[in-house]
């Protein structure tokens, strides 16, 4: 009974440990550690996103700590690898490798040390050397997105005479872009691309949405810590999913209290 419970408890700490990582490199400002991540491309148009983030496989990596829980189906497990999670760039001039270490920004730059008071990304981009936070219509449109919620995106097979995910995947980048300020860069839209984006900004100003929810921005960086990537889009496990990780904490210390 020791054992089992021994081994509980082992696997408690060490997913409490991934959800709560202290960070190798510190990033901009107030944060936590993402580990370390490799990228593929299965939808894109130019050199934006989708990309598809999936754990580092180098024999080197620390790990992986950015849970996918809150996507939907169609917005995860893509690329051979249950744990990954579907991202756009936020910035133009910076660009993305693999086996990067990640850090995910939970602070605004006005203020930096308040953790969970926005997000921000940093350096690289027509409007981020200096730290640019996060865009509400972003947080809104990234949130509809990897719920599988964003109307008119194509998330499975192109619909007859319809836009293919490819190119709804480009137009999303190309909103995204224009929304933080990044007019540096463009994916060149067809009408009906351009129909799209107009749609999504109607939804947008309609849906009553403020500030940013569940969506971070990670910084990405090499691992020297000077040499910054493109950062990217991440939807952070809701509110319900962290107060599990906190009770499986306390969790650990009843049963080492037990065993004591």
């Amino acid at each position: 009974m020791k054992k089992a419970i021994m081994m509980l408890a082992a696997m408690v700490l060490l997913a409490a440990c991934q959800a709560f990582a202290d960070p190798v490199v510190v990033g901009h400002g107030a944060g936590y550690d993402g580990g370390q991540i490799d990228y593929t491309r299965i939808w894109y148009q130019g050199q934006g996103g989708e990309f598809t983030i999936l754990p580092d496989n180098a024999s080197t990596s620390r790990g992986f700590f950015l849970d996918n829980s809150s996507y939907a189906d169609v917005a995860k497990g893509k690329g051979g690898n249950a744990r990954s999670f579907q991202s756009f760039c936020v910035e133009t001039d910076e660009y993305i490798y693999d086996n990067l270490n990640a850090w995910v920004s939970t602070a605004s730059v006005a203020t930096p040390t308040v953790p969970g008071s926005g997000s921000h990304a940093w350096k690289g981009g027509s409007e981020t050397n200096f730290g640019d936070d996060l865009d509400a219509k972003t947080a809104w449109l990234y949130t509809q997105f990897a719920t599988g919620n964003l109307t008119g995106y194509t998330y499975g097979a192109t619909p007859p005479g319809g836009l293919s995910r490819s190119q709804t995947a480009g137009a999303l980048q190309q909103l995204i872009w224009t929304t933080e300020g990044e007019t540096g860069a463009s994916n060149g839209l067809s009408a009906a691309q351009q129909t799209l984006v107009s749609a999504w900004n109607t939804a947008f100003a309609a849906s009553g949405w403020s500030g940013i929810g569940q969506v971070r921005v990670v910084q990405l960086y090499q691992s020297n810590g000077n040499d910054v990537r493109q950062d990217q889009l991440y939807l952070v496990p809701a509110p319900a999913a962290i107060g599990l990780g906190m009770i499986g904490l306390g969790l650990v210390g009843w049963l080492m209290r037990r065993l004591a």
